[in-house]
């Protein structure tokens, strides 16, 4: 189950008492299986894969996958009259507002109002720092920004930290100097502002119309001309005599992914994809695992002594992770001090020196788009949170 869903919960938590026979419910079971270490899981993470696409946090690159959350209230139960990825415009009620959250990319740290872009056509998109597709899709959030702001186009981003490090807004402000992000960011510490929007896959967009009427939502990378084409229509909606220039259209960079590319695969322990060996065992806070004889795509397996945390995990001794994927590269999440061997299927070696706080570092590429598998050795102090693809 995504942690960001399980995020929602704990979110909805906070908002709606929990009846006091549930609360002692709650303690007689944390009591009897030793929950309270677990409930640290509450948090964002992707689902066990399955043969068929469902919503999560990290998408497939299709734009039409996925669905809204149940969450509903007052202010968004009109969201269901946008069916996600749908190429017409609909009516769906008036935008929820932006919660709470420190502002990035403003004067002094402003928060921006929705009602004070009333007349513009806005773009909200929520997204994580950490995303793959996300990093993807923010190449055609600054072309249209550039491309439309002078008719009437504004971009507001609402950043819905994938792992505790996201909370950083240092850590935050670097990803989007590195991503050339120059729109407001709102960071979105309690999901408030996701939740309300009923959000639960990464990237979502949601098209405002000049009156702050949600018109049309997409879900997850990959309908970027679909979007771009609403925007167009909104603009003109809104101005009639708007002088449009000429579409942005599909990227010609090599950069989007393909259709069948693996999601992304989270290492914490509430992940579900992880392919155990034969011979597990438990050493002091550290398990010793040994690779399987084969890795089923779309799954990962560590071999050696390894350290498993709920968000990430720490190598020991030169310890190694398998990933079988699709698709033309790969990419690894890492933070600490040493280095990457990593060892292609053709038996291809390169390292990677790995320095400083969580960043997303190039495994492998090919010009391919084909099926991949490939051993990590980790050497040093490392913390590995995921692989991702391309």
């Amino acid at each position: 189950m995504s942690r960001l869903r399980q995020a929602l919960r704990q979110v909805l938590g906070s908002r709606r008492a929990l009846g006091i026979s549930a609360a002692l419910a709650l303690l007689v079971v944390a009591a009897l299986v030793d929950v309270p270490g677990r409930l640290a899981a509450v948090a964002p993470s992707d689902p066990a894969p399955s043969a068929s696409p469902s919503p999560s946090p990290i998408s497939t690159g299709t734009a039409d996958r996925g669905r809204l959350s149940n969450l509903t209230n007052a202010d968004n139960q009109q969201l269901d009259q946008c069916p996600p990825g749908s190429t017409t415009l609909a009516r769906c009620g008036t935008a929820p507002p932006l919660g709470p959250g420190a502002w990035l990319n403003t004067p002094g740290g402003t928060p921006v109002s929705l009602d004070d872009l009333r007349g513009s056509v806005v773009l909200v998109d929520f997204f994580s720092s950490s995303c793959i597709n996300c990093r993807r899709a923010s190449r055609y959030l600054n072309e249209w920004q550039q491309t439309y702001g002078d008719a009437g186009l504004r971009i507001v981003g609402v950043h819905s930290a994938e792992f505790a490090f996201e909370k950083d807004d240092r850590q935050l402000a670097r990803t989007l100097d590195q991503l050339a992000v120059t729109f407001p960011v709102l960071q979105d510490q309690s999901f408030a502002t996701l939740t309300d929007y009923r959000a639960q896959v990464l990237p979502s967009t949601y098209l405002v119309d000049a009156t702050g009427t949600v018109r049309a939502i997409s879900i997850g990378e990959g309908g970027a001309v679909g979007t771009e084409e609403l925007i167009r229509r909104l603009l003109v909606e809104g101005d009639p005599a708007v002088d449009l220039p000429d579409r942005v259209g599909g990227l010609d960079d090599g950069e989007d992914p393909g259709a069948d590319t693996t999601p992304q695969i989270n290492l914490g322990a509430s992940d579900g994809r992880r392919v155990d060996g034969e011979s597990d065992t438990v050493i002091g806070d550290d398990t010793r695992f040994r690779l399987p004889p084969s890795q089923p795509e779309g799954t990962f397996s560590f071999g050696g002594l390894w350290t498993v945390g709920s968000e990430s995990s720490s190598p020991r001794n030169s310890a190694v992770a398998r990933v079988s994927y699709r698709g033309r590269s790969a990419y690894q999440l890492v933070a600490g001090d040493g280095t990457l061997v990593v060892t292609t299927s053709d038996g291809l070696t390169r390292q990677i020196v790995v320095d400083g706080p969580p960043q997303l570092l190039q495994l492998h590429v090919s010009d391919l788009f084909a099926r991949e598998t490939l051993t990590v050795r980790y050497e040093g102090e490392l913390q590995v949170y995921a692989f991702s693809f391309g």
